[in-house]
């Protein structure tokens, strides 16, 4: 009776652990030793480049929980060790959402439906930028026509736009 009780727990506890376990771990390990930068953005992270406070940006990224960016070395775009990452997701039941190459821009995207929402990864390799990325939630896609149409110059910042360098400069100058 006792392990019969001691199984069930254990069940019922992996059962309640198992959705709350993100599938981002691959991509960070993956990530981890092959980027120049890393960029993580939260809900309220994500709403501070709107500027212009334009409701229909804060509606798009509402139900994102977690995005990560990484930027990643020029070794990785050279080998393509990217397309290691996109087959692990695949081994981890991740469907292709989105893809498109040729010229001088690939991406793919793949996505999975969780309990809590859906997982995404994605790699964008450009001439001479090669962008990983892991978000989790919801994201309003209805929502982006009208954004785009909203839009003027200077409504949001460029996270991706900060010369890290000058913050190092104007430390040691100090």
């Amino acid at each position: 009776m006792i392990v019969k009780t001691t199984l069930i727990s254990l069940i019922l506890v992996l059962g309640f652990i198992a959705p709350v376990l993100s599938q981002e771990k691959p991509l960070k390990d993956f990530a981890e030793d092959r980027k120049e930068r890393k960029f993580c953005f939260y809900p309220s992270t994500l709403r501070m480049v709107n500027l212009a406070n334009n409701p229909d940006f804060n509606d798009l990224v509402n139900g994102i929980e977690k995005l990560l960016i990484y930027n990643l070395d020029s070794a990785s775009r050279a080998d393509k060790a990217y397309k290691q990452i996109i087959s692990t997701y695949q081994e981890l039941d991740f469907e292709e959402y989105a893809s498109a190459y040729g010229g001088n821009l690939n991406f793919y995207i793949y996505g999975k439906d969780m309990r809590k929402g859906t997982e995404y990864i994605g790699i964008i390799r450009q001439e001479d930028v090669l962008t990983a990325f892991y978000m989790r939630g919801t994201i309003a896609m209805n929502k982006i026509p009208k954004l785009m149409q909203s839009m003027g110059e200077g409504d949001f910042i460029n996270p991706f736009d900060f010369n890290l360098d000058d913050f190092g400069k104007n430390t040691q100058d100090q």
